[in-house]
C-alpha cells in the first residue's frame, strides 16, 4: 500500500519533471541570434525589391495622370474650336476684383473632372499642388520675394482658383514650353506646342491642335518642379513650367537638355522622367533621349523649328 507521502512524492517529482520539460524547450541564446541573423538577412534582401515595387507604383501613377492631362487638353481644344489651351493667362480673379495670372491647371481644371491630383507626380514629395499653397510653397515664394498675403485660412484650397498665390502653388507635374519667346525673341518663329494669347499680353500666340506636325513625337506635360531654390526673373514658373532657367533669348537655341540644365525633376524615376505627348501615350524617357535639334525637336509644335530660327 502507498502511502500519502509517497504520492505526493511522485506528484512533485512528476511536477518538477515538466517544469525541467518546459525549461527544455526553451530558445538558447544562440538560437536567438541566429533568428536574428535570419531575418536581418531576409529584411536587407527584400528592402530594395519593396522599394523598387514603390517607386514602380508611384511612376505608375504619375503616369496616369499625365495620360489624364492629355486628355484634357484634347478635350479642352475639342471645346474651344481646336484652340489649344495656354501655358498661363490673365483671367478675373475668383476672390478679388482685379484679373490675375493663372496656370495651365486653373485652365484644364474643369476638362480634368475638378481632380487637383491629376497634377501632381506621388513621387516628389515637397512640392504638392494638390494639399494648396502650403508651407513649402510659401518659403519658395518668400526666397524667390514672391507676393505675400494675410489670408492664411484659404492656403490649403488654393488649387484650381484664380488667385494670386495660384501660380506660385508648385507642383510635380509641368506643362512645356521650352522654347517660349518674349519681346527681344518677338521676331523668332513660334514653337511651344500651347502657347498663350496675344491678347493677354504675350508673344507666342496660341496654337490649334491641326498645327501639330506629329502629335506622337511632341511633348505636352511631364515631371516638373525641377529648379528647386533657383532664383531667377521669372523664378514662379520654374515650379510648373518644363522650360530653361534661361530667360535671354538662349532658350530659343537647340540642344535644350533637361539634365545638362540641371533640373532635377527629369531625374525622377530612377534616372528618368515621364512625358505625356500630343496624341495621349506616355513614355518614361531619359532627358538625353529627347531630341531639340535642327533634324527634329520633340518640345516643338513643328519639328523642323530650329532649321527656321537663326
Amino acid at each position: 500500500m502507498q502511502r500519502v507521502g509517497d504520492r505526493q512524492g511522485v506528484w512533485a517529482a512528476g511536477r518538477s519533471g515538466r517544469r525541467s520539460a518546459v525549461r527544455g524547450r526553451a530558445f538558447t541564446l544562440v538560437e536567438l541570434l541566429t533568428v536574428v541573423a535570419i531575418v536581418a538577412s531576409l529584411v536587407s534582401t527584400l528592402l530594395p525589391s519593396l522599394r523598387q515595387a514603390r517607386e514602380a507604383a508611384r511612376a505608375a501613377v504619375c503616369a496616369s495622370n499625365l495620360h489624364q492631362l492629355a486628355v484634357a487638353a484634347i478635350t479642352y481644344a475639342g471645346a474651344n474650336g481646336d484652340w489649344m489651351n495656354p501655358i498661363e493667362d490673365w483671367q478675373p480673379s475668383s476672390t478679388a476684383p482685379d484679373r490675375v495670372e493663372v496656370t495651365f491647371r486653373v485652365i484644364l481644371y474643369p476638362y480634368a473632372g475638378r481632380n487637383r491630383f491629376v497634377f501632381d507626380c506621388p513621387a516628389e514629395r515637397m512640392y504638392i499642388y494638390s494639399d494648396g499653397y502650403s508651407a513649402s510653397d510659401e518659403n519658395r515664394t518668400l526666397s524667390l520675394n514672391g507676393p505675400t498675403t494675410p489670408d492664411r485660412d484659404r492656403y490649403p484650397y488654393i488649387y484650381g482658383i484664380r488667385h494670386p498665390l495660384e501660380r506660385w502653388n508648385f507642383g510635380g507635374i509641368g506643362i512645356a514650353g521650352v522654347h517660349w519667346i518674349g519681346r527681344r525673341q518677338a521676331h523668332l518663329p513660334r514653337s511651344t506646342p500651347f502657347g498663350r494669347a496675344r491678347e493677354s499680353g504675350y508673344f507666342e500666340g496660341l496654337r490649334k491642335y491641326a498645327q501639330i506636325e506629329g502629335p506622337s513625337r511632341l511633348i505636352w506635360f511631364g515631371d516638373g518642379a525641377g529648379y528647386d531654390g533657383f532664383v531667377s526673373k521669372f523664378g514662379d514658373d520654374l515650379g510648373w513650367w518644363i522650360r530653361p532657367r534661361a530667360t535671354d533669348g538662349t532658350q530659343c537655341m537647340p540642344g535644350f537638355n533637361r539634365l545638362a540644365d540641371e533640373n532635377y525633376g527629369c531625374r525622377r524615376h530612377n534616372e528618368k522622367a515621364n512625358y505625356a505627348f500630343a496624341d495621349g501615350h506616355v513614355s518614361k524617357m531619359s532627358a538625353n533621349d529627347i531630341p531639340c535639334g535642327v533634324d527634329a525637336c520633340w518640345w516643338s509644335f513643328r519639328p523642323d523649328y530650329h532649321r527656321l530660327t537663326p
